[in-house]
């Protein structure tokens, strides 16, 4: 187990370092893609886990060979020969382990890269590749890491004796009672852990709350913080007293089937362990939280690439005309125009926390017929049915991320109008750069014919998708992608009336506000951009939770054999008392149950309450990814639980 443990994470690493040497992929990936820095971070990621995996090993090895050391010691053994006999077994299975790493990592390098490639879905035939300077930096990697480990061990031993096994007698005793500070403990763990529990449930309606008093970025860290340690810290005393409290009991069905042996068995090992079940648990919760997190951003980026880039090409009328003669290469297309105007308007908008914006400012407005006409392109705009000739539908950009902490006023004031908000909706209108305002509304062909304001036209194309490549190199050739088009303004309200003025070109007054529109937007663009940069983040992530996954499910495994060579003569007594073999296998089943799957179920509660906490923020994203990975970690966790059991087993 510590060999193969050791062996995947040598073989991630390398894997990780090759590709940052990868030119082709490099440059596939282009300038804008921090390709060598998120891989650069993977790599780091999966150096703390290996370290953290190597130290909480061999602090456990050490341990367990107390009694080797006093035997050291009575046959004239010095403290530096015993540290270097242990350190002599560390390295043997740190270059053996290198090696071996080395060579799978050369040859799985390639399938690395074509799952990142797959992930930023980049246009790259994958090759061999072999990186010697990758191989070092592995190697001088190795090194550190067994140097710490090394250091530990010299700390470790110094401090083990021969009282050292009266000692753990001793605590082997007091294991086994409970003092009255100690049930208090075991109270103040289960309330914390209900309570922080309770806050992820109920955490929009108190976030709001605390939003309002203190901010909304500020109130919602605050909140999280106080979900974060409650978890934590009763997640420690859970284990550390709450289950050995609970463990003190003792009904009559364990009276059958060595239910009393598997209690103390659980009592001694909460007693010496607890702090390794608890970090488990909570390395384990935020892992998977930080999974959910990057899988509901990359989520919510992808959708919004259709929102962004409803069309092939959406590009002003006056780009459009300079671009039309030369459309022949990419038809049949379709096309269709969008009207809107830039007018003066005021909405009350407030978020939680941030206040109330009152000051007026530049809307888009678009006719009800332009809206349903683009909707045959655009299916992701929802229905709507005005209800009266001054009814308005409000398309907002907070509709994504921040609906449950935005409030709209009923009311939006034109210079000579008011509008009666019907309903809000999430803006699907494509890309904002290429209108005025930051919000949009829907009104009635007559009083958007009526109302003044800077008339301007987004033509919309859509193509093949065959062509859409073919579009795009038209665009960028014969359109610079500018930012024109200038207005200014200077508006204010006063004696509950609009004043000010939207007017063409920029402005030349200190008090103007000058808005620039972009010329075009391209769906492949917006598609290549995004997709790159979400899964080669995405990859990292999922693949250091992947190696941690594994590592402490190694960890958990190595206890568990490590513990059964001491534990082993105990059941051959019991075989010897005349417990049947059934009987014997079901307690080894049960001790390994608890040690494997008590953590793990909990940490999942940890991580789905947190994905739910992080999808109040962040609504219409896809979870379905980070819950697959909640089942995995319960097949890992399963399949080291099997493995273990038929191990023990089979050593009887």
């Amino acid at each position: 187990m510590l060999f193969f443990s050791l062996i995947f994470s040598v073989m991630v690493y390398y894997s990780f370092t090759a590709m940052t040497y990868e030119q082709p992929l490099i440059r596939g990936a282009g300038k804008n893609t921090q390709l060598v820095g998120v891989l650069g971070f993977g790599s780091f990621a999966v150096v703390l886990i290996l370290l953290f995996f190597m130290a909480n090993t061999n602090r456990f090895f050490i341990e367990n060979r107390r009694k080797d050391i006093s035997i050291f010691h009575l046959y004239g053994l010095n403290y530096y020969q015993i540290c270097l006999w242990f350190i002599l077994e560390l390295l043997f299975i740190g270059v053996f382990s290198f090696v071996i790493g080395i060579g799978l990592g050369i040859l799985f390098s390639k399938l690395f890269s074509m799952i990142l490639v797959k992930a930023m879905d980049l246009p790259l035939q994958v090759h061999f590749f072999f990186s010697s300077d990758a191989i070092l930096a592995t190697g001088l990697v190795v090194l550190f890491i067994l140097a710490v480990v090394c250091l530990q061990i010299l700390w470790l031993v110094s401090g083990y004796k021969f009282s050292h096994v009266k000692k753990a007698r001793l605590r082997n005793i007091q294991a086994m009672k409970l003092s009255s500070w100690q049930k208090v403990m075991a109270v103040i763990g289960g309330m914390f852990l209900l309570t922080g529990w309770g806050l992820a449930l109920t955490y929009i309606s108190i976030a709001r709350k605390v939003s309002d008093q203190l901010g909304l970025i500020q109130g919602n860290f605050l909140l999280m913080s106080i979900i974060f340690l409650l978890c934590v810290i009763g997640s420690y005393l859970f284990f550390a007293f709450t289950l050995r409290w609970y463990n003190s009991f003792h009904p009559k069905r364990l009276d059958k089937n060595l239910g009393m042996l598997s209690r103390s068995e659980w009592q001694l090992r909460l007693f010496s362990e607890w702090r390794f079940l608890g970090s488990i648990t909570v390395s384990l919760g935020l892992a998977l939280a930080i999974l959910g997190g990057m899988a509901a951003l990359a989520s919510i980026e992808m959708r919004s690439v259709n929102e962004i880039a409803p069309a092939s090409l959406l590009i002003t009328r006056e780009s459009y005309q300079k671009l039309a003669p030369k459309l022949e290469s990419v038809e049949p297309y379709q096309r269709q125009s969008i009207h809107f105007k830039a007018v003066p308007a005021k909405q009350n908008v407030e978020i939680s926390g941030e206040g109330m914006n009152t000051q007026p400012e530049v809307m888009d407005m678009v006719s009800l017929s332009d809206y349903r006409a683009f909707q045959k392109t655009n299916p992701t705009l929802r229905d709507i049915q005005l209800k009266s000739a001054n009814a308005t539908v409000v398309l907002s950009s907070y509709q994504r991320y921040l609906n449950d902490y935005t409030r709209y006023s009923n009311r939006i004031y034109l210079k000579d109008k008011k509008l009666s908000v019907q309903a809000s909706h999430p803006n699907f209108f494509g890309d904002t750069n290429l209108r005025y305002g930051t919000g949009m509304i829907v009104v009635s062909d007559q009083l958007f014919n009526e109302t003044e304001g800077i008339s301007y036209t987004i033509e919309a194309i859509d193509v093949l998708p065959q062509n859409e490549n073919k579009l795009n190199q038209l665009v960028q050739k014969n359109v610079k992608g500018d930012w024109n088009f200038p207005i200014h303004y200077d508006l204010s309200w006063k004696n509950h009336q609009l004043m000010g003025d939207i007017t063409q070109g920029a402005g030349t007054k200190k008090s103007d506000s000058t808005i620039y529109r972009s010329e075009y937007t391209s769906y492949q663009d917006t598609y290549r951009g995004t997709r790159s940069s979400l899964g080669l983040v995405l990859f990292v992530v999922t693949f250091v939770t992947t190696t941690f996954i594994i590592t402490t499910a190694s960890t958990v495994t190595l206890r568990r054999l490590s513990e059964f060579n001491q534990k082993r003569k105990q059941y051959r007594l019991l075989q010897q008392m005349g417990i049947p073999n059934q009987t014997i296998y079901q307690e080894i089943n049960r001790e390994n149950r608890v040690v494997f799957f008590i953590p793990a179920l909990l940490a999942l509660i940890h991580s789905v309450l947190a994905i739910s906490v992080i999808s109040h923020i962040a609504q219409n994203a896809d979870y379905g990814f980070v819950y697959l990975f909640c089942g995995l970690m319960l097949v890992v966790y399963g399949v080291f639980y099997l493995f273990s059991s038929a191990y023990q087993k089979r050593l009887l």
